[in-house]
Parts: structure tokens; sequence; C-alpha cells
């Protein structure tokens, strides 16, 4: 029994890569964009787009969205859905919660369908946005729409045609990326996180960094913990 418990325990605690012993070989790289099939490699199959890292700043999201604004790059097509339900839709006073919950579903329909024809339309790189979020219009939780339309199109059998990329306020946590990455996002977008480092330093609060560097440690140090996450 004792050599029982020591082996499972070493199998349990024995990591699937060491991020700190390994680091040469490690990567957080990330492709985005359509997968070719596995069982017939073709040249096409590796165009791709990499990302250095998976937690993208404004700048890096801005060049997704119009990666091929002038035709400087066929075959890629990107293509932004507004991840929002109405908060003050029709129903009781006296049942906010239901009212609120027939919204939610409903929202979350349409976005499914709204990636489907883009897909249909030719786009293979989806970019889900909470960024226009208003009183009336509220975000729907990041983990939940990125999973709601990963196992639609893994459902409908178009996962592989195109990457998800997640522009959202609600990610500010190491463990919010790990569970975005992990759930089908290719990147993540952390903007009201990224904004708020802005503020922070217009403010006062943070002294002898610029803007850009300060957004740099922060996606460095999250990207970071993702790996140490993955470990």
């Amino acid at each position: 029994l004792y050599d029982y418990f020591t082996q499972l325990f070493a199998q349990v605690t024995n990591p699937p890569l060491d991020a700190i012993r390994e680091e040469l070989v490690t990567s957080l790289a990330a492709t985005v964009g359509p997968e070719g099939n596995l069982l017939d490699a073709r040249p096409g199959s590796c165009r791709q787009i990499l990302l250095p890292l998976p937690v993208i700043d404004r700048d890096d999201l801005a060049k997704l969205m119009y990666v091929n604004e002038h035709g400087e790059t066929p075959g890629f097509k990107a293509f932004a859905i507004d991840g929002l339900f109405e908060v003050g839709e029709a129903g009781s006073v006296g049942a906010p919660t239901q009212a609120g919950g027939v919204a939610l579903a409903r929202a979350l329909a349409d976005v499914r369908r709204r990636v489907s024809e883009a897909i249909a339309d030719g786009a293979n790189i989806i970019v889900l946005s909470d960024r226009n979020s208003t009183e009336e219009w509220a975000p729907i939780p990041s983990l939940l729409l990125t999973s709601a339309v990963h196992h639609h199109l893994v459902r409908e059998k178009t996962r592989t045609q195109v990457g998800l990329v997640i522009e959202t306020g609600d990610a500010r946590e190491v463990h919010h990326m790990a569970l975005l990455i992990g759930y089908g996002a290719a990147a993540v977008n952390p903007y009201l996180a990224l904004d708020t480092i802005d503020d922070m330093i217009a403010e006062g609060l943070l002294e002898g960094v610029s803007p850009r560097q300060a957004r740099r440690n922060y996606m460095k140090a999250a990207c970071k913990g993702v790996l140490k996450v993955m470990s």
C-alpha cells in the first residue's frame, strides 16, 4: 500500500512541463486562423498568424481586425461580434432574474447564429467583444461566451475553420486568462485592465514607467502566470 501511494503521488506531482528548467524549449506562442486537415498536410496548413504571446494589447488586436483591409494578406478575414445582452428587455418587474436569463439565452443564440453566418461568408478570425457595453446592454460573461461559441462550432464541425479572439473587460487576473485560453480562445485582449494602467499613470499613481512599457509589463506578467498554470 505504501508503494502504491508513493507511485500515485509521484505521478500527480510530476508536472507535464517545467517552465523554469525547460525555458529554452517552452513557448507561449499562439496561432490564429484556420487549421488544415491533420491527415492531409499541405503548405496551406501552415498559413496562420503567429502571436508571440496569447495576451495582446489594442494595437495587436487592431492588426488582427484589419488583417486584410487592403488585400495585403489574402486568405484572412476577420469579423467582430458584440457579446452583449439587453438588461432591460421586456419582462415582469417582479421577476428581473427570469427576464435577464431569457435575454441572455436569446443573446447567446444570436451570437452563435452570427458566428456561423460569418464563417459561411469566409471569416476565419472571429473577435468576440464586450467593449460596447452600456447601462442597457450588459456584457455576456466572457467565459460563457467563449465556451458557447466554441462548443457550437464543434457541433457544427467548423471549429477548425476559425480562430477565436476575445476582447473583454472582465479578464484581469492570470486565472481569467488561463481559463479563456483553455476554453478555446487563441488570444485575449483584457482592454479594461490595460486602460486602467493608462489611467493610473495619468493620475500619477504609477511613476517612473511609460504607459507602453507598463502595458508590456502587465502582459508579460500575465503570460508568465499562464505558463505557470500550464506547468
